[in-house]
Order: structure tokens, then C-alpha cells, then sequence
């Protein structure tokens, strides 16, 4: 791909882009999905503990999560310029978010509620609320699902204020323990939050 990214189909040249931009086979993408409401193509990859958080559109988008690194296709057009500046993101580790313990205690808790319909789980008034209480702002578990949130791995049901976990937040999940294995010397790591109930999530986090 030596011409400019075509416009009809920019989602597989974004997927070469990524392919070739990844620094070794150390990384792993773990997720690769277009959003319906801006038209872009957001990509997840993880390096060990550290997750980097990409987007590919044709505009500039205010975005609310602060550590995306964002490219605008048409300062890009070819992908000799690209593939290095993706690279170059790719390979300084501190550029990308470290993942803890209770990131996944955070998101196992959103998939626990979220396997219903009626999810006790909401966001309104900036506020994350459970069965119309809400969650004081200082403990755990409102810090972590700010964080996640903010990250764009939780998504809210616009119906009916309900949160979810995003296409990113679930497969994300599915990479604990390669993640765990990186914490080979703390304990916790042993138990992946996603076997615990919603209860021991909630105490876990300190709600």
C-alpha cells in the first residue's frame, strides 16, 4: 500500500497499517472495531501489562479518553508514514496504559451486572449508580469504572442509562492472564476476578 489510503475500503488497509506497524510478536491485538457514531476504526493492542489505545479516521473527533493516540488518515497519505508512526508509538512501552489487577476486577464486575437486560448498573448526572443509589465517589470501584469509562471499555445503553462493557472491555478480558502472567510475584493475580461473584467483586473494590 504505496497509494493513499482508499476511502472505500480504509478498514483492511488499517488492518495491514497495524500488521506491519506492530514492533515483534510480543504484541497482541486484542481488539479492532469501527464505531457506528463516528465513523472510525479503533484498535487495542497489548504489550504484556500495557495496553495502547489507537484510532483511525478521516476527521479529527474530541475524544474523552486521554491516552488514544488518534490519526487523521489524511495527514497520512501513504503508509510508509504511517506504519512508522504508529511503530513509534508502539514501541515505548510507557506510552501505553499499565493494567492492574483491579482493572479486571472492574470489568469482570460490569460483564456480572451486564449479563442481564436489567443491569443495576447506570451513569446519569456524571454519576455511576447501582439500583438508584450512587456510588460514592472516592471508593475503588468508582475510581476504577471512571478509569474504564474514560477508556472507552465500558459503553452506556443510551435507552436507558445502563452501562456495559464496550467490544474492547470484553475482549480485553479475555487476555487476563496473559497480563497475570506478568505479576508472576503478587499472589492476586492467581485468581481471575472473572470467577468471582458479584458480591466478592463489590467487597474486592470496596464499594
Amino acid at each position: 500500500m504505496t497509494t493513499p489510503v482508499d476511502q472505500a475500503n480504509w478498514q483492511s488497509a488499517i488492518h495491514f497499517v497495524i500488521n506491519r506497524a506492530l514492533p515483534s510478536d510480543d504484541y497482541q491485538v486484542v481488539c479492532f472495531h469501527q464505531s457506528k457514531s463516528s465513523e472510525s476504526v479503533y484498535v487495542d493492542v497489548l504489550l504484556e501489562n500495557f495496553l495502547f489505545q489507537l484510532r483511525f479516521s478521516f476527521h479529527d473527533h474530541q475524544e474523552k479518553n486521554p491516552d488514544l493516540y488518534s490519526f487523521n488518515l489524511r495527514a497520512f497519505p501513504h503508509d510508509h508514514a504511517l506504519i512508522p508512526a504508529v511503530r513509534q508509538i508502539l514501541s515505548r512501552r510507557s506510552q501505553g496504559l499499565r493494567l492492574t489487577y483491579d482493572h479486571f476486577a472492574g470489568l469482570s464486575l460490569v460483564e456480572k451486572w451486564g449479563q442481564f437486560e436489567d443491569s443495576p448498573l447506570h451513569r446519569h448526572d456524571d454519576l455511576f449508580w447501582e439500583n438508584q443509589q450512587p456510588l460514592l465517589t472516592k471508593n475503588g470501584a468508582t475510581q476504577q469504572l471512571e478509569f474504564l469509562w474514560q477508556h472507552q471499555l465500558l459503553v452506556i445503553k443510551h435507552t436507558t442509562n445502563q452501562v456495559f462493557l464496550s467490544e474492547s472491555g470484553e475482549h480485553l478480558l479475555d487476555y487476563y492472564w496473559d497480563v497475570a502472567d506478568q505479576y508472576l510475584e503478587d499472589d492476586v493475580w492467581d485468581d481471575n476476578p472473572r470467577t468471582k461473584t458479584p458480591n466478592e467483586l463489590k467487597n474486592l473494590l470496596l464499594i
